[in-house]
């Protein structure tokens, strides 16, 4: 199984996974569902962005791993050099838990979207897949 970088790079940018064509939201979409959300289809191929139940635990797993392993171990060297309190880092740390995943929702869908496809590259409908599957 080889892993497919393209397609995690186009998703990644915010361009569908099959198409590469940008995702657009409708007309009417709110500024903090653009940044925090992801469109249910692609507009250009119909590509389903948002499959069958269950699907959305790849985007948490990418959510909070960008959290644990991006943004706390930033924290952690600051702590360990000296620059933040042990108070001041947990604060922080508790703050960044609670506030950011929201923000960075969209991003980790991008993310997910691109892993999986990444490495099924045959589940696009480009490669014969349905649409609607």
């Amino acid at each position: 199984m080889s892993f497919r970088f393209d397609i995690f790079w186009r998703s990644a940018c915010g361009q569908c996974p099959d198409c590469a064509k940008p995702l657009r939201f409708s007309p009417d979409a709110s500024v903090f569902e653009r940044l925090s959300n992801i469109p249910s289809r692609c507009a250009n191929c119909g590509l389903v962005l948002r499959r069958k139940e269950g699907f959305f635990l790849g985007a948490m797993v990418w959510n909070y791993g960008l959290i644990a392993f991006g943004i706390l171990p930033v924290l952690l060297l600051c702590l360990s050099k000296e620059w933040l309190t042990i108070g001041s880092t947990v604060k922080i740390a508790i703050g960044i838990v609670l506030l950011l995943p929201p923000f960075i929702h969209a991003l980790a869908w991008r993310f997910w979207l691109g892993t999986y496809y990444g490495f099924l590259p045959d589940q696009l409908p480009s490669q014969g897949r349905r649409v609607d599957d």
